[in-house]
This record gives C-alpha cells, structure tokens and sequence, in this order.
C-alpha cells in the first residue's frame, strides 16, 4: 500500500491498494477510484463510541481493494492534507479532521472541554496503533511541537489534531459570553493547527 497526501490547498489523499489490502477512511471521503474496490461497514478497528456519535463525527468504514486500485479520499472542505505517524501514542483530530489511516489502527470517539454541545469543548476522533493518520485541515496545517514546561494557547477553531496523552483544556479568553473559546495545550505535546477556522467548530 502506498499513500500519498498531495502538496497544496487541494487537500486529497491518493492511496495505491494491492488486491486484499484495506484501510479505514471517514465515510463521504471518498471521490473516485480505478479498479475494483468495496466499502463495508467497519466492524474491527473502530469502537462502538464512534457508531454512538454519528451525529458529531464521520463514521469511519472500510475501504477492501479487490484488484490492485488507485483510490482518492478528501475532506468535506477545502484545505491542506497531512500525514500524521502513529508511534508510541495516537492523536485525537477534531471534528471533520479526520480523512483516512493506514496500518494497524483503531479509532474511537471522545471530547475534551466542559459540554461541547453548548460550544465550550470539542468532538474528537481518536485514532490510536501502528500506521498513519491523514488529517485535514482548512487553509494551510501546521504541525507545532509544545516543550516540556511550556503552554500554547491556540484558538479551538483552528485546531486540527494533538496528542491523545496532551494535556488539554478549553476555555475563553474573556468574560464576556461572546468570547472565543481556545485550546490550552500544555507540553509536552504535538499539535496541528489550521491557518483557518472552522465555522462553528464548538457547537
């Protein structure tokens, strides 16, 4: 299996499967493919709080080649696309992050913040194992790495991706209500950043 995240604002995913090969990949990425391929419901690799936050995030499926075929995947908006190695933890992307994984993964549904249906946290789907996770992003996506000691306040709209093990807290940056939530992300931890915001990203 080889994959490919495209350079550019284009934000597509090129994966060349063998005949037997699958990956998961969020349901609704996928835009074409040459060859002969099937999408099944995904019943190993994904937890059961996915199926149960269908409302809040893209369902992961699996995507079975059944003859060598050329595939491409994208994100339901336009921007970048990055790879993001799994090694010895996994990330949690926010909600339409989350493109397709390579390898041996698992992927499950979680939240960080106070009540993220009143627009003070976040969705998040975790994807965990030993592949890679392609994450998307609107406008350009940064990878930034947050020091041991150190703290990176980012605004939760422009969030992609962090570490699962980061500690990570939402809050707004004033008192008055109308106030922008942001993420407190304390190292050490990586984080992937958007240059653009999702609209409406908390609620």
């Amino acid at each position: 299996m080889e994959a490919t995240a495209e350079d550019g604002t284009g934000g597509l995913l090129v994966v060349e499967l063998e005949a037997g090969e699958s990956l998961l990949a969020a349901s609704g990425a996928l835009v074409d493919y040459v060859g002969k391929l099937r999408v099944e419901r995904a019943r190993e690799g994904v937890l059961r709080s996915v199926a149960n936050a269908r409302e809040r995030q893209r369902t992961p499926v699996r995507v079975v080649a059944d003859t060598a075929t050329t595939v491409r995947f994208a994100p339901p908006h336009h921007g970048s696309l990055v790879a993001a190695g799994l090694e010895a933890e996994g990330v949690a992307a926010t909600r339409e992050a989350f493109v397709a994984a390579t390898g041996d993964v698992r992927v499950g549904a979680d939240r960080v913040g106070d009540a993220p249906a009143r627009g003070s946290g976040l969705f998040l789907t975790t994807v965990s194992g030993g592949g890679t996770a392609y994450l998307a992003g609107r406008g350009r996506v940064d990878c930034v790495q947050v020091p041991e000691g150190e703290e990176r306040v980012v605004a939760a709209a422009n969030v992609v991706a962090f570490d699962t093990d980061a500690a990570v807290s939402v809050e707004r940056v004033g008192a008055v209500e109308e106030a922008e939530p942001v993420c407190r992300i304390r190292g050490p931890a990586t984080v992937w950043t958007a240059t653009r915001p999702v609209p409406g990203a908390t609620n």
